[in-house]
């Protein structure tokens, strides 16, 4: 693992330091970009999201909805109910004043955006990761300035654990339990940050089927997306046409209905265990995002109970092979 390790930060870094500025090219593509980045900023849910990292802390309902929230016992950030003082006039005046030049992408997706036809399903596909890029983004820079406008020890409630706790604290409580690779991620802890800002607005780590998109360029398969939410799956799950499309329709601003967070319902029945999801399945956005999991998680994930909230799969077989056998699968009646 250490040489996995190893291999995927100079990855990682090499991808950090490639990076370049979306430059105003006076082009219908830049001013699409610029817009949908200002609609997704002008939302509720991202005002609040960057107001948390702002605050140094997030509140413990957020802290707290999550799968695995990785705080145990009597948690201080339990006592953290609202934002501090003046949090969010602080975020409001980054959201108002905030610069999309500060942001750096990948020059080979700026290249494939610019390339596609607007309206297409590959520009489709390609505005949605540049636009889950610039919120990660954003969520690293905020925490990067270290603003902590909290009115405490931010540090001693991060770091806290029960005396008798063997679990190390994770490195923040900004985190999404899947994404906690802070020694591959060219901006360490930072990124962590940026995984959960970016899962907390769009409903999910935005990720994208790249053996789909290598076999048909112009047509990718749709999103999918990686959430950590309380009572949500945490398998890799694909967004419906319909999602996508509301998607679209709101950082096109075709329309004022805000879909964020966007969520798995029963009907998105396209879902990945996400130990299978970059290996196997190529389903990712950086190949260095989250390391391959040890045979110990493999083992552990192999034994665990498949509820119908995670595999609805399940279901629609048993209906299947109802429908096909019919009155056969009723149970025998004693005389």
């Amino acid at each position: 693992m250490d040489d996995i390790t190893q291999t995927l930060k100079q990855l990682a870094s090499k991808a950090r330091t490639a990076r370049i500025s979306y430059s105003n090219d006076n082009s219908e593509h830049h001013a699409i970009f610029i817009n949908a980045i200002s609609n997704v900023l002008s939302t509720e849910i991202a005002l609040f999201t960057y107001a948390q990292i702002i605050d140094g802390l997030p509140t413990d309902e957020v802290a707290y909805d999550r799968r695995s929230p990785g705080l145990h016992g009597d948690h201080p950030i339990k006592h953290h109910v609202d934002l501090c003082p003046g949090t969010l006039e602080r975020a409001r005046e980054f959201q108002q004043g905030f610069d999309p030049n500060i942001l750096s992408f990948d020059p080979k997706l700026l290249k494939s955006y610019r390339k596609a036809t607007v309206g297409s399903k590959q520009f489709n596909t390609r505005l949605i990761k540049l636009v889950a890029t610039a919120l990660h983004e954003i969520g690293v820079i905020l925490f990067q300035l270290d603003l902590r406008l909290h009115q405490g020890d931010v540090n001693a409630i991060v770091q806290w654990k029960e005396d008798d706790d063997d679990v190390p604290p994770r490195v923040t409580i900004f985190n999404h339990p899947y994404y906690l690779d802070d020694d591959v991620y060219p901006d360490g802890v930072a990124d962590v940050v940026g995984y959960w800002a970016e899962d907390r607005i769009l409903g999910g780590v935005a990720v994208f089927d790249r053996r789909a998109e290598e076999a048909a360029p112009q047509q990718p398969e749709n999103v999918y997306f990686f959430s950590c939410r309380r009572r949500h799956t945490d398998r890799y799950w694909q967004l419906l046409d319909h999602q996508q499309q509301g998607l679209i329709d709101f950082l096109l601003g075709r329309s004022t209905s805000c879909p964020l967070p966007t969520l798995c319902t029963d009907d998105n029945t396209v879902r990945i265990d996400e130990q299978f999801a970059i290996i196997q399945h190529h389903v990712y956005r950086d190949i260095w995002e989250r390391k391959p999991p040890t045979r110990e998680n493999l083992r552990f994930l192999a034994n665990r109970p498949q509820n119908a909230g995670d595999y609805p799969e399940h279901a629609a077989l048993i209906e299947s092979i109802k429908r096909q056998w019919g009155d056969d699968l009723e149970p025998e009646t004693k005389e």
